[in-house]
């Protein structure tokens, strides 16, 4: 039936695009808020709580199944108050409620099914679930007549057992204890990946296998530092292995969200913002060690993917894109040797398929996903690869079939995508790449920040939420990335000032670590601290890396005795599983092993060309070189950095030229005149 024939429920007002997709279904669904709770309570109903994101494939064949089905829509309308979330719009919400699921089945994932009390406790949680059951897994139906008979006869066991998993996860949060970080945590983060490393197919474990670039960043890192040449190959294999893959578009550019099989042929095809954010930074920092042209080729072609699909004319970075085209899970991606040469023409459709692979037999559902793991000159593809071919079969794919994209922008993925644009920006000399990441944070600042604080999420000229710990967190990320490769201090006075605001709101002075939601924003059941960095690093690790940069780039006091009450939070969390916290390891290596300061001062006698060229060199060396931080003072500059880092008025601005001020552990060198000196000083200290 034409969604104009339904009768919309209450979500048809809200803006988010998973909320919107389930606007008609027959279920009358709450957002989450007051008034349905308020309404649980009179009615003496239990309420029904549904979290889920809107190119989720799963949440899709839920909400076929069961969401559009008159008979179980009946049950919830009579039996229950119906709430749906966007896990995207309210990650308290769902850390919280994906936190109970784990504690009750050991695992968790979307989409979220929670049962509760009127008061938000749950005595329920499970994922997907059939309308009826079937292959050994309850059905939705059932489970609903059951526990609405509970709910009226046996009540108090439901209200103990909220009770219960309340107090557990109290308990837990209370349980966290503090240790004094050291390498020994760094070397058995190391030993845990190499033990679950695939050396065939590189990734880690069985499948489905997740990309988990901050994985691949820690091996890097560690690599570097530790001079272990085993973790770099552990990453360069991994990172070849998926670029060859089906999980990178090899038509449209970008990262699918993670391989069902272990080759990375068959991907879930769902592609999100911060997957191919994270990817972006792993493959700049590979091509920035290895000078590798597959690295930038493929960094590139994330960007490519990017500005194409995800791209808002203001600036701002959507979500994503579904992995469902015309309710059938990757049939955009999936071409026939027939299909590439009736677009390319037999000679050039055939060559193309011999490259990657597109067969009559198929290896998806009769029909080939595009990839290079059977052509052993796929670097060469690569350096070669005839842009002009790919265009066409874009085309021709785009007008074959197309793609629900989530087009709400979200402030902790714009900030991830920040990053990268910037750090790809002066790794690859490509100066668009910066103007891009200025653009979009320029958009966050304009349309996301109200009253000094920041909100969550823009979609349809409509701005909302209480910003969450990752929202400042990345978003203090992306400005200290700008400030690394513009050196204009106003980035740099930004980031104080929302890690300011972020400190007095979200962390802990008691026990260390950051909560997830602000001390006054919406309260719920339980205050959590999220420390597992899994598809996306945790809010705690990007502030605690947040906090060592600041500290590095200032010189400041107060930035470095949150950071160490922080580090002891996370060395303690980390302790029994430290490959678990790969992103908070990269700021713990920052902190263990030798780091370097450099403070250029810039003559304002200096051409303008002579300085952005000084610039784009000291851009390259922050983003490049482990361990070190860039500091740039200028005549116009020099009040201003001096409030934000009091130690720069120690460094006098010469008559002419530049100055270079070079220290290394506890050593500082006399300065360099010279940029040549500089650079023939650092390779030295490789």
């Amino acid at each position: 039936m034409d969604n104009q024939k339904k009768i919309p429920n209450r979500l048809i007002n809200e803006k988010s695009p998973y909320l919107q997709q389930h606007a008609y279904n027959p279920v009358q669904w709450h957002p989450w808020g007051k008034e349905a709770f308020e309404k649980a309570r009179v009615e003496n109903k239990p309420v029904f709580l549904s979290i889920g994101y809107s190119t989720c494939h799963w949440c899709h064949v839920m909400e076929r199944e069961s969401f559009e089905n008159q008979e179980i829509a009946g049950l919830l309308n009579r039996e229950f108050i119906s709430v749906k979330v966007d896990r995207e719009e309210r990650p308290d919400v769902d850390s919280v409620y994906m936190s109970v699921c784990q504690a009750m089945n050991g695992q968790g994932g979307w989409p979220l099914t929670i049962i509760m009390t009127p008061g938000c406790r749950p005595f329920f949680a499970g994922t997907y679930f059939p309308p009826k059951s079937r292959y050994g897994r309850a059905g939705l139906e059932e489970l609903l007549t059951i526990v609405a008979e509970q709910w009226k006869e046996n009540r108090e066991k439901l209200l103990d057992k909220a009770g219960q998993i309340e107090a557990y996860l109290n308990e837990q949060e209370k349980m966290a204890v503090s240790i004094k970080p050291d390498k020994n945590l760094v070397h058995k983060a190391f030993r845990q990946f190499a033990d679950s490393f695939d050396k065939k197919n590189g990734g880690f474990g069985e499948a489905p296998k997740f990309p988990t670039p901050h994985n691949l960043m820690f091996l890097l890192e560690y690599g570097v530092r530790e001079k272990k040449q085993e973790a770099l190959d552990m990453a360069e294999t991994t990172l070849v292995q998926m670029y060859r893959g089906g999980i990178f578009d090899h038509i449209g550019g970008g990262f699918s969200r993670y391989s069902t099989d272990e080759r990375w042929l068959v991907p879930h095809f769902e592609k999100m913002l911060y997957d191919n954010a994270l990817l972006a930074i792993s493959y700049v920092e590979a091509f920035g060690l290895t000078g590798r042209k597959l690295y930038e080729y493929a960094a590139r072609r994330i960007f490519d993917y990017v500005e194409a699909e995800l791209t808002d004319p203001e600036g701002g970075f959507y979500c994503g894109q579904d992995a469902d085209s015309d309710g059938v899970e990757g049939k955009y991606y999936v071409f026939t040797p027939e299909e590439v040469e009736k677009v390319l023409g037999k000679e050039e459709g055939q060559a193309f398929c011999r490259r990657y692979g597109i067969t009559v037999r198929g290896n998806f559902e009769g029909k080939s996903i595009p990839n290079l793991l059977e052509n052993e000159d796929y670097e060469k593809v690569c350096e070669d690869q005839d842009r002009e071919t790919s265009k066409k079969l874009y085309d021709y794919r785009i007008m074959r079939a197309r793609l629900h994209k989530d087009d709400k922008i979200l402030v902790s993925w714009n900030g991830l995508m920040i990053s990268a644009y910037a750090k790809a920006g002066a790794v690859l000399g490509e100066p668009g790449y910066i103007d891009m990441a200025v653009r979009s944070e320029a958009f966050i600042n304009r349309f996301l920040v109200k009253e000094g604080r920041l909100l969550v999420r823009f979609r349809d000229g409509e701005a909302v939420g209480e910003g969450k710990l990752d929202d400042y967190a990345c978003y203090v990320l992306a400005l200290l990335e700008l400030y690394r490769v513009t050196f204009q201090v106003s980035y740099l006075e930004r980031a104080a000032v929302w890690t300011d605001i972020m400190i007095r709101q979200f962390f802990d002075k008691k026990r260390g670590g950051f909560y997830i939601n602000a001390s006054d924003g919406e309260q719920l059941i339980v205050r959590t601290k999220e420390t597992y960095d899994g598809a996306l690093p945790s809010g705690n690790s990007a502030a605690v890396r947040v906090l060592q940069q600041l500290y590095q780039i200032t010189g400041e006091i107060k930035w470095q005795e949150v950071l160490e009450k922080q580090l002891y939070y996370l060395a303690g969390a980390m302790d029994g599983y430290p490959s678990g916290h790969s992103y908070a390891l990269l700021t713990m290596m920052n902190v263990l092993y030798p780091a370097k300061e450099l403070v250029c001062t810039l003559s304002s006698a200096c051409g303008r060309e002579e300085r952005k060229h000084i610039i784009k060199q000291l851009g390259y060396l922050a983003e490049s070189v482990r361990g070190l931080s860039v500091v740039v003072k200028k005549g116009e500059n020099q009040e201003e950095l001096g409030r934000l880092a009091p130690f720069t008025e120690d460094y006098p601005i010469p008559e002419d030229g530049a100055l270079y001020y070079l220290c290394s552990g506890s050593k500082c060198m006399p300065p360099f005149s010279e940029m040549s000196q500089l650079l023939k000083k650092l390779d030295e200290d490789k």
